[in-house]
């Protein structure tokens, strides 16, 4: 894919990125809790047709490795803002997949003038009600390797999981589980697109109806045959809506 890398110091962090692609606008794509910048080498291509596409392994996992114990999403949320202040891009697009897309709610909300458009796919941040019907449905769901989408992905998953460790794994988990973003949606003022996958088990689609509902403006659209990695299980797809939305179309209702 023609990938360049680079890294840089913010605080007391080193921040490694791939970037592909030129023009006048910036996309930038966040992962998940455990992934890296592979999670988006499906998707990458065509974003970067006609955009510099910058693609950052997030604070504490792939090569990015945090110093310590793992921050909070709210600490990851303001580093982040700082690194991106370092791109040089002026108002970027952003693009966050599940704790990636948690991230990008806490920096969109918070530094509304840096984002022109924002795409949230499967985000995490609602948190569930912690019953026991509520954890038998979730091992239902999400337990299964079937239910994670295409089995072609699942060495990816494992290995960025083993490279960031049970440790910043299971803390960042928590982290995930005991944010509430709730409160931030109704302050997003970027055009956003919500992208959820039909058969997602992890973050159900009810969530991104209520993203829908709290964030202004916002549309959801539901990628049919695809789980929570809906950017990896339907890629053209999925690519063919991002570039829509972000050159100014109308994507989902």
């Amino acid at each position: 894919m023609g990938l360049r890398a680079h890294a840089a110091e913010v605080g007391r962090h080193r921040v490694h990125w791939v970037e592909a692609g030129a023009g006048d606008q910036t996309v930038v794509l966040l992962h998940g809790l455990s992934g890296s910048s592979r999670w988006w080498q499906r998707n990458i291509p065509a974003l970067a047709g006609s955009r510099r596409v910058v693609v950052p392994d997030v604070i504490g996992f792939g090569r990015s490795r945090a110093p310590g114990r793992l921050p909070s999403l709210p600490a990851l949320a303001e580093s982040f803002g700082e690194w991106i202040a370092t791109l040089g891009a002026g108002a970027i697009d952003l693009v966050g997949h599940s704790m990636g897309g948690q991230l990008a709610i806490h920096l969109a909300a918070r530094q509304p003038e840096a984002i022109r458009r924002l795409v949230l796919v499967d985000a995490a941040g609602i948190p569930r009600e912690r019953t026991a019907r509520n954890l038998v449905r979730f091992a239902y769901e999400a337990a299964p390797p079937g239910r994670w989408g295409d089995p072609r992905f699942l060495p990816v998953i494992w290995r960025d999981a083993l490279v960031a460790g049970p440790f910043t794994v299971l803390r960042g988990l928590r982290h995930v589980l005991q944010d509430d973003v709730r409160p931030l949606l109704p302050r997003i003022t970027s055009p956003t697109l919500l992208v959820w996958g039909a058969r997602d088990g992890l973050v159900p689609l009810e969530h991104g109806r209520a993203m829908r509902q709290a964030i202004p403006g916002s549309r959801l659209l539901v990628i049919q045959r695809a789980y929570h990695n809906c950017m990896v299980d339907r890629p053209e797809e999925f690519n063919d809506a991002v570039v829509r939305f972000l050159d100014g179309g109308e994507v989902g209702v």
